[in-house]
């Protein structure tokens, strides 16, 4: 069991939950042939970057609040995060009523090893999963980026949302074995620009 310095605002109240189970099944099986370095320290959070309004519910994200925490180290097993967006249907704080507003959820693992999934998940059980974005191949050593998204529609010409994501409990989800991973999850304001620069093009979410 791994748990993050810091609590942050979940159901369980846990920020890290790392249950080592063994992974078969994966579309991505096929990788991680590339030679691995030694063995690093296991998966901790290494930094975070965060902010909520304060005039807002301090239990869930709504528009303009962030979440960036910054993983490092081995995997072996699986992990989840989880993230609350605020949702109007049980939200209610300071007389108003709440939702996600322009916050969506990206993810993304640098490996050295075998990624087995990475994957969003949302409220009512619907996952995106994560699509190689590119690699590297240093002193016989390859890196493989991999990157998933999971956000509200976005006009191109307005830069302007649509409707908000669900509230409620999202999960991120890694699993793999990897001596040498870097796995960032960033829950922001994903706007068009972002989109472009950070989403598997099967996963924008860009109107117009």
């Amino acid at each position: 069991m791994l748990t993050s310095s810091r609590v942050r605002r979940l159901v369980t109240g846990a920020a890290l939950v790392a249950v080592v189970t063994a992974c078969t099944g994966s579309a991505f099986a096929a990788r991680g042939t590339a030679k691995t370095p030694p063995p690093s320290a296991p998966l901790t959070l290494v930094s975070d970057a965060t902010w909520n309004n304060p005039n807002s519910p301090s239990w869930c994200f709504n528009e303009d609040d962030y979440d960036e925490p910054v993983y490092s180290g081995s995997v072996n097993g699986s992990y989840a995060v989880n993230e609350r967006l605020c949702g109007l249907d049980s939200d209610y704080y300071n007389g108003v009523y709440w939702d996600a507003g322009g916050i969506g959820l990206e993810t993304d693992v640098y490996v050295t090893g075998q990624l087995n999934d990475l994957s969003i998940s949302a409220p009512d059980g619907s996952s995106h999963h994560a699509v190689l974005v590119g690699q590297t191949t240093s002193k016989g050593t390859t890196t493989y980026h991999y990157a998933a998204c999971y956000v509200p529609a976005y006009s191109v010409s307005t830069d302007t949302g649509g409707y908000p994501l669900p509230g409620g409990d999202w999960r991120i989800g890694l699993s793999g074995q990897s001596n040498s991973t870097r796995w960032n999850i960033n829950l922001l304001m994903t706007d068009a620009p972002f989109q472009q620069s950070h989403c598997p093009a099967s996963q924008q979410n860009l109107v117009s």
